[in-house]
Formats: structure tokens, C-alpha cells, sequence
């Protein structure tokens, strides 16, 4: 009997090794690789942000260094104060905006003898013109104008 059990053990390994045999190997598909396509894409999205995260956060502890040192340089002059106003920025001899002109000016308007910019903005003014033609506006219908939004006044 002992006989019979060992051939019958020796039966069944040989059966299981046969069905690995039988199975065929693994071949990735369409939806294989599309879900290895969408996982790389969502590490590089990762890494994207985590980069640009990193980015601002340096871009914002260099614009407090600057604020800190702006007000520093204010504080150090005697009399000296930040003025908020709108002075546009007339254009040169050489036809570049002249904005420290208008940083005086803005600081000569309240009381104060000179000026040097903090803050400007830039508009556009078009005329009404390319609305009448019934197209969208271009350079020439279009002009920018800048302005001197914040001054330190002394």
C-alpha cells in the first residue's frame, strides 16, 4: 500500500507542473498599457506641481526680502512716506514711458519735493473704432498706457 501512495504523489506533481505548462504567459494589452500611459502621466503631473510649487514658494520669500528691504530703505529717510495715486508715464524724447517723471510729479501733487517709483500698472486704451467695423481690435487701434500707481514721497 505504501507502494501505491508514493507512485500516486509522484503522479500528481508532474499533473500541477503541466498546468503551469499549459497557461499561457501573460501578455499585457490595450488596457495594460493604457493604465501604465495614465500612471506616468499622473507622476509627471506630480512632479510638475511639486516643482512649481517649489517655484512660488521661492518666488514669495524673495518678494518679502524685497518688501523688507523697500521698507528699511523707507523707514531710513527722514520724512519720508509711501503715496498712492495714479500719475501716467508721458512718453520721452526717446519714446520710452519717462515713469520716474511721473514718481515726481504724483509726489510734487501731494506736497512732497521728490519721488521714486514703488508701483506701476499698465493699461490699454482702444478706440472705439474696430467695434463700429465689427472686428476684433489690433495694434494700432490699441494703445498702452502706463501709470504710476505708488511712489515713495520725500
Amino acid at each position: 500500500m505504501l507502494a501505491v501512495v508514493c507512485s500516486h504523489a509522484q503522479e500528481i506533481k508532474p499533473a500541477a507542473e503541466s498546468d503551469a505548462a499549459a497557461q499561457p504567459a501573460a501578455k499585457p494589452g490595450f488596457i495594460d498599457a493604457f493604465g501604465r500611459w495614465v500612471q506616468q502621466g499622473a507622476t509627471q503631473l506630480k512632479s510638475g506641481m511639486q516643482d512649481a510649487q517649489q517655484r512660488i514658494e521661492q518666488f514669495g520669500k524673495q518678494a518679502h526680502e524685497g518688501a523688507k528691504d523697500l521698507t528699511g530703505a523707507v523707514v531710513g529717510l527722514p520724512n519720508a512716506r509711501i503715496v498712492t495715486a495714479q500719475e501716467r508715464c508721458v512718453p520721452a524724447p526717446n519714446g520710452a514711458p519717462d515713469c520716474q517723471a511721473a514718481a515726481s510729479s504724483l509726489c510734487r501733487g501731494k506736497g512732497f519735493q521728490a519721488g521714486k517709483i514703488v508701483d506701476t500698472k499698465t493699461e490699454q486704451k482702444c478706440s472705439g473704432r474696430f467695434l463700429l467695423e465689427g472686428r476684433s481690435p489690433n495694434s494700432s487701434d490699441c494703445a498702452s498706457e502706463i501709470f504710476v500707481t505708488r511712489a515713495v514721497c520725500q
